[in-house]
Order: C-alpha cells, then sequence, then structure tokens
C-alpha cells in the first residue's frame, strides 16, 4: 500500500469512527456527560404521573420553564408519566384541549431551561424510557445519585410529588408517596427515607403531595435532609407553583433554611394570598426527630400508664383538629388536651414537655391559612376516631416500633368502644 493510499485509509477510518461515536451518542442520550460547573443551588424534582396527574404534570413544567435554570441555580426533572385523560365540564361548550406534548409517556429526565413559550415543552431532554415505575424507591434514589453528579452544587433541593396518604404508604396499600397507577406501586416512608440516604441525602426534602406532614414520615427522613417541608391536609391538585417557587429560590441565599423558607413562601402566595385557599405548610428540623421520638413515646407510656388518662381521648376527640384523613390529629393540639385535662403530674408534665420542644425546636416554621386550617400546628400523628379505623398496619412503622404510641392510641380507641 502506497503512503497516499495508506494516509487515505487512516483519514477514512478516523471520519467513520466519529460518526459512529456521533450517532451512538444521539441513540443513548443517558450516557452524555453534562455540564459539571459547581452552581449554588440543585433542584431535584421527582414526579411520579402514572396516574391522573398526568396533565397537571404538563403544567407544572410549563411552570418550572417560566423561570428555568440560571447562572446560580440547575433545575432538572424526572417526570413520569401516561397519557392525560381531559376533565370534562359540563358547563362549557368548549372542553379542554390536549397538549401536544399528552403523547409521550414514560419516565424523562429533563434539564429545565428557561422558556416563556406557555404550552409547549422546550427544554432538553437527556433521557427517556419506557415503563418505568415511578412508585420504585430505588429509581428515585437513582434520579438523585444522577443529578447530584452530573449537575453539582453546593446545596440540594429535592422534590417528591404524585399523589401522597402520609405514613399509610405501609405495603401493600394504595398510596405512599409517588403513587404509580400502572404498577400499583409507591414509596413507602421507610423507602423514602432509605432512597434519600442511600443518594448521599440532600438539604432541603419538600412533597408535593398530600398529607404528608406526619411524625411518623418524618421519623423515617432523619438522616436523610436537614429539613421537611410539607402539609399535613391534602394539597390543590396543581401543587406547588414551580414559578414562584424557583423565583423564590433565585431570590434566596443558598442555605437550606433559606431554601425550606422559599417553598413556604411561594406555597402561601399561590394558594392563599393568590387564590383564598385553606392552607397548611410547615418546616421540620429533621435533626430532632430522635428527641421527638422520645418525647412523645414518654407522653404514650404516662398515658398508659393511668386509667383516666387512657379514657381522656373519647371524652375529647371531637374537639381536636383532624384533616381530610380524619384518623390523622395535629400532635399540637393532641398534647395540648393532655397537658390541660389530664389529673395525672407525670401526663401534664410530659405534656407539656413536649409542646415546648414542638413550639421551640422541632416546628420551625408553620403557616396556617384561612378558616378551615385553625389550630393546625404543622405536624400530623396518628390518632383513629372510631375503634374500628385502627389499622394493624400502622404497628409496621419504625415509629411504632420504636414507640409506645401505637400501643397507647389502641388502647384509648378501644376503651370507648
Amino acid at each position: 500500500m502506497s503512503l497516499n493510499s495508506l494516509v487515505f485509509f487512516i483519514f477514512k477510518s478516523i471520519i467513520l469512527l466519529m460518526k459512529n461515536i456521533f450517532l451512538f451518542l444521539i441513540l443513548f442520550p443517558p450516557f452524555l456527560t453534562f455540564a459539571q460547573e459547581t452552581k449554588e443551588i440543585t433542584v431535584l424534582v421527582y414526579i411520579s404521573a402514572r396516574n391522573n396527574l398526568a396533565l397537571e404534570t404538563l403544567k407544572d413544567l410549563d411552570e418550572m420553564e417560566k423561570a428555568g435554570s440560571d447562572e446560580r441555580i440547575n433545575v432538572i426533572a424526572e417526570i413520569n408519566r401516561i397519557k392525560g385523560e381531559p376533565v370534562f365540564n359540563p358547563f362549557s361548550s368548549v372542553q379542554e384541549t390536549l397538549p401536544k406534548e399528552n403523547d409521550w409517556t414514560g419516565a424523562r429526565r429533563i434539564f429545565v431551561k428557561k422558556d416563556l413559550e406557555i404550552g409547549k415543552i422546550n427544554s432538553d431532554i437527556l433521557s427517556h424510557e419506557e415503563n418505568i415505575d415511578g412508585g420504585d424507591a430505588k429509581r428515585l434514589s437513582d434520579f438523585i445519585k444522577w443529578g447530584k453528579k452530573n449537575f453539582p452544587a453546593k446545596k440540594y433541593f429535592l422534590i417528591a410529588g404524585g399523589h401522597g396518604s402520609g405514613w399509610r404508604g405501609v405495603k401493600p396499600s394504595d398510596k405512599g408517596i409517588a403513587y404509580d397507577e400502572v404498577s400499583k406501586n409507591h414509596i413507602s416512608p421507610k423507602e423514602l427515607g432509605d432512597a434519600l440516604r442511600n443518594a448521599g441525602g440532600v438539604d432541603v426534602y419538600a412533597a408535593d403531595a398530600c398529607l404528608m406532614q406526619t411524625i411518623e414520615v418524618l421519623y423515617e427522613l432523619r438522616g436523610a435532609a436537614k429539613y421537611a417541608v410539607g402539609s399535613q391536609e391534602s394539597v390543590p391538585g396543581e401543587g406547588f407553583d414551580y414559578f414562584l417557587l424557583l423565583k423564590e429560590l433565585s431570590k434566596s441565599r443558598a442555605e437550606s433554611r433559606a431554601m425550606a423558607d422559599a417553598a413556604v413562601n411561594s406555597y402561601v402566595q399561590s394558594h392563599f394570598e393568590n387564590n383564598r385557599r385553606s392552607i397548611t405548610f410547615s418546616i421540620i428540623d429533621l435533626d430532632f426527630s430522635e428527641e421527638a421520638l422520645i418525647k412523645i413515646d414518654y407522653l404514650a407510656k404516662s398515658i398508659l400508664s393511668d386509667q383516666s388518662d387512657i379514657k381522656l381521648y373519647s371524652e375529647n376527640r371531637f374537639s381536636l383538629r383532624n384533616f381530610e384523613d380524619e384518623d390523622a390529629r395535629d400532635l399540637y393540639q393532641t398534647a395540648l388536651m393532655y397537658a390541660k385535662n389530664s389529673k395525672n403530674y407525670k401526663t401534664q408534665q410530659a405534656a407539656k414537655d413536649l409542646l415546648v420542644f414542638l413550639a421551640q425546636k422541632f416546628i420551625v416554621r408553620n403557616e396556617a391559612k384561612g378558616y378551615k386550617s385553625a389550630d393546625a400546628w404543622g405536624v400530623s400523628i396518628y390518632f383513629p376516631f372510631y375503634y374500628l379505623n385502627y389499622s394493624q398496619k400502622y404497628e409496621n412503622l419504625t415509629f411504632s416500633k420504636l414507640s409506645s404510641w401505637d400501643e397507647m392510641i389502641k388502647s384509648s380507641v378501644f376503651a370507648s368502644k
């Protein structure tokens, strides 16, 4: 082979190799290496919408794009969805038009860019996989690890979205958080905490889901985040206004408490100030989770030791604050009931000690707005309204296994049988 032929052969081989590499990267985008610049905050949004939230999730993405990523903040999302069905409005002659993006299904990982075009998603799709179980905690953990590796930051803010039902994500159950209608799966409280810890944790965890601010769930998040943000009550179907949330984050310092406050500020503005809805939304300091369990356990044991205290719940249950889940009681109000009504000095002091702890350490901010939310203090606890409501699944929770709360509530509710 002549020298010219050899040079031509080598040149042609290099061109062919580069072409194949280019095609490989186009066909398999998950293998791409993304920007490695360390920013101040990376916002990770994980939403399981293989359910009736499929259309709402597209609106969420549109809201994210109004703000987008910037020089300080990365916004990345994993959206897992099925095709959405419009809700029929019998009072309108013109029904909701399905957006073009309604055709896509499966899990997409997206780098959210600023884009003001309403009704169309223009951000970068970094990967797309079909038939991914949104209710699989391993998937959530993998998303967090992937996001932290490819979009490093000084602080990480995780939002887990979808349907939620507090501690009732003890399997088998209808919903925990991130319920997937196709797989019939969900992420249980223990799986949620394990998923975050396995991924190295985050600075702030926020639940864009109903009824998640319960002590049973919060205890599972110990060591997984500094702060937990969420609602004791059912949240509106649209959840966070992501434009307002990202706008607040862009103004905040890259500090855990400031980020948590930004989430609360945006939620209050969106649902109470702009729409006058009754809301509950709070920030919990998860560093005090173990102390919370100890104090609740001590109160439970004090109640169990006195027959008159065991009867107090059935005598006062109608005066206690509850939520859409009628068996979720406000923890502060429950302790206050025992502090005011118990004749047992030990129980009185245990209840008062818990009240001071909640107000001064555990609940760092609470926003209860509107007439429906009066007397909500930011954290719920399970206390069945009637004995028939008692669920044995509650005893499978870590919180139940490590405290006497389940024994106490069982004795109390069956005392009124």
